[in-house]
């Protein structure tokens, strides 16, 4: 299981679904601390217009309290159009106006109370009889404030205390109004301020609740849905690797037939067309230096039997054409000619042995095909991972050709499972008798319709062929999803 998330493909899923994941949470994180700010912002901005809105008021009432004509006036201007920078006489700053100007003007009263909480003007005055009368919150507004309007006549500097959120969600406010700190109240201005553009909760627990169920979205959605992308936007990048896997480990085995092909503009594409070219050079240079070696070998061939089996023959010869004219005259003379002709055709028996044997494939050079096939199968089953089982019976010394031949109709089979079958295991059975030998290669993998393969399929036709010039057959069975078994058999020639 784990090499399996160990493919590429699998890696890049699962990198997208955790970044996919990972952009989730930063942008809930995000939009958390943008919410906060805005919401610091707004609880800043509220502050202000609680402040300036008083000053305006604070700076203009007191001093009016003793003229109510004048106060009445000033009051439904300020109603009716708002504050002016002349109604402020205390320190300012530029954006003054703009929190003070943030009371609902036009649509919301504004009421002037004394201590004793009786109405001293009104603005706009829709009943001049209220004026000098207790101010009754419910009849005038039609909403309980009496918390709020006796926080003011206590003086409480608590802003949010002196006011509360209306019914149609402006802030009523009801603040005291003094000369100065060290006053008394004089009187109790009552308005509205406008409420906040931009309003966040301010319980934490409604934080945490959102990023909780962000979070569970993530998990429910954004990993899917990255993991999903992931999968599809690697497939094809994962066949293109495997296609130049592949094609690598055919190369290995000097199968050059392979050559895969990326005609696409990326990187891997130009590293496939590099790995194409760099296939070619390298079947050149291996046909040439083959056949340079062959031209060597075929050169010392050609000295070894002119210096050794030539020399040794023609000596045999005049031996057996000397034992030949004194067979008749001389046996005794004769009979020593033959043994020395015999002599003479034993040593050049074994010359020709020492020849053939440097002429044996290096994988069988002094092991025998019963020990290159065990040590192949080793090597072989350690690069790909698939379990071999080799059976050897009958172990015995075997004509050179058809070592050769089974040794590589052997590496073509096993070269056929590793780029075909894709199987759990293979097992391997040589065996030897006097009159033939059989070599089994049988998979449990994929499988295929024996009909259904190419006459021009390289890779049987190669066996075949190499069989045929010893005189083997090759029978091939296979199953779909059951496994394919490959049986080479070659008889063996009975000493005269």
């Amino acid at each position: 299981m784990f090499n399996f998330f160990r493919r590429l493909q699998w890696k890049l899923t699962l990198s997208y679904a955790v970044v996919t994941a990972g952009t989730v949470i930063v942008l809930t994180l995000l939009l958390i601390g943008i919410a906060l700010y805005f919401e610091s912002q707004n609880n800043s901005r509220a502050y202000d217009s609680f402040y300036w809105s008083k000053t305006a008021f604070q700076d203009n009432i007191p001093y009016l309290l003793n003229n109510p004509q004048e106060l009445q006036k000033w009051l439904e201007r300020v109603q009716k159009t708002g504050f002016t920078w002349n109604d402020f006489q205390s320190y300012t700053v530029r954006e003054s106006l703009d929190y003070a100007n943030t009371l609902v003007a036009k649509t919301q009263p504004i009421y002037v109370l004394d201590p004793d909480l009786n109405l001293i003007a009104a603005a706009p005055l829709d009943h001049p009889q209220w004026i000098g009368k207790p101010f009754n919150p419910r009849t005038s507004i039609g909403f309980s404030m009496e918390s709020i309007i006796d926080a003011a006549l206590v003086g409480d500097k608590n802003y949010y205390a002196q006011s509360t959120l209306a019914p149609d969600l402006t802030r009523l406010v009801a603040f005291p109004l003094r000369k100065s700190d060290d006053d008394p109240v004089v009187a109790i201005v009552i308005y509205h301020i406008k409420p906040i553009g931009f309003a966040t909760p301010t319980n934490l627990n409604l934080y945490q609740t959102f990023f909780f169920m962000m979070m569970f979205i993530m998990f429910l959605v954004a990993l899917p849905v990255g993991a999903l992308f992931g999968w599809l936007v690697t497939r094809r990048l994962r066949r293109r690797l495997v296609n130049l896997s592949a094609a690598s480990q055919a190369w290995s085995k000097g199968d050059f037939s392979v050559s895969p092909r990326d005609s696409s503009g990326d990187e891997i594409g130009e590293l496939t067309r590099n790995l194409n070219g760099m296939a070619e050079q390298l079947q050149t240079l291996l046909y040439t230096n083959d056949e340079l070696a062959r031209m060597e070998e075929r050169n010392r061939l050609a000295r070894d039997l002119h210096d050794t089996v030539k020399q040794q023959t023609y000596a045999a010869r005049m031996q057996l054409t000397a034992a030949k004219n004194l067979l008749g005259s001389d046996p005794a003379a004769a009979a020593g000619h033959i043994d020395t002709a015999l002599q003479l055709n034993r040593e050049t028996q074994q010359e020709l042995k020492l020849i053939i044997d440097e002429l044996r494939p290096a994988a069988l050079q002094g092991k025998g095909l019963a020990n290159a096939l065990k040590e192949y199968a080793n090597r072989w089953q350690e690069h790909t991972g698939i379990q071999v089982e080799t059976v050897i019976s009958g172990e015995r010394s075997l004509p050179l050709e058809v070592e050769q031949t089974l040794y590589r109709v052997l590496q073509e089979a096993l070269s056929n499972v590793a780029r075909h079958a894709e199987p759990d295991t293979v097992g391997l059975s040589l065996s030897m008798s006097p009159e033939k030998v059989t070599l089994v290669v049988a998979d449990n993998g994929r499988g295929f319709d024996v009909n259904a393969v190419s006459s021009s399929s390289y890779g049987l036709t190669g066996m075949q062929a190499r069989l045929s010039e010893v005189g083997g057959t090759l029978q091939v069975d296979s199953t779909l999803s059951a496994g394919t078994t490959i049986t080479a058999e070659v008889k063996l020639h009975q000493p005269v």
